[in-house]
């Protein structure tokens, strides 16, 4: 894992400024990481690191593409990715993980490794079905899915039975009642 630390960022004795970072994540980045989840691909991370006196502000910015191969074809493509997430990290007494993307460092803290960071926020891009560009079809381009829940049903049912004649909707009643 020695390669990793290409991925730390010496904050130690960074004065209170902004300062700017760019890693180039491929291959060899996702294959130090277990399974093979995402296997190439190339993704520009670029940090902006905020240093302020009680909190450093990381904005970070992923551009770029994973390689994969469809699940309907078997055809390789080209899956594009373009996020932004912020990540903060608080001075505090002993370092931990607050929630997602605040965490808690010492004031001894030398430096940061955002690789981890990095590797699961390209992994939280991938989609469920891997579909070619070419394969997909309106339908599922807008894959939208509609839940009802049983009272939405029993309203609907409701004004149904406003426009059915009488003699009916004392059948149907029957048919609810089972």
């Amino acid at each position: 894992m020695e390669k990793l630390k290409d991925f730390d960022i010496h904050i130690y004795k960074l004065d209170n400024k902004q300062y700017e970072y760019v890693f180039n994540v491929s291959q060899d980045f996702f294959s130090m990481f277990e399974g093979d989840f995402i296997e190439s691909g190339a993704v520009k991370v670029a940090v902006q690191l905020d240093k302020r006196e009680n909190l450093i502000e990381l904005n970070i910015n992923f551009e770029g593409y994973l390689d994969f191969v469809s699940d309907r074809s078997l055809e390789p493509f080209q899956f594009p990715i373009v996020v932004s997430s912020k990540v903060l990290y608080k001075y505090g007494e002993e370092e931990e993980e607050l929630e997602d993307n605040v965490y808690v460092v010492t004031k001894s803290t030398q430096t940061i490794n955002v690789a981890h960071y990095i590797y699961e926020t390209i992994a939280l891009q991938v989609p469920l079905k891997k579909l070619h560009p070419d394969e997909i079809s309106e339908d599922e381009e807008n894959d939208e899915y509609i839940y009802l829940d049983d009272e939405l049903k029993r309203e609907d049912d409701n004004k149904e039975n406003d426009n059915i004649d009488p003699r009916w909707a004392a059948l149907k009643n029957l048919k609810n009642k089972n």
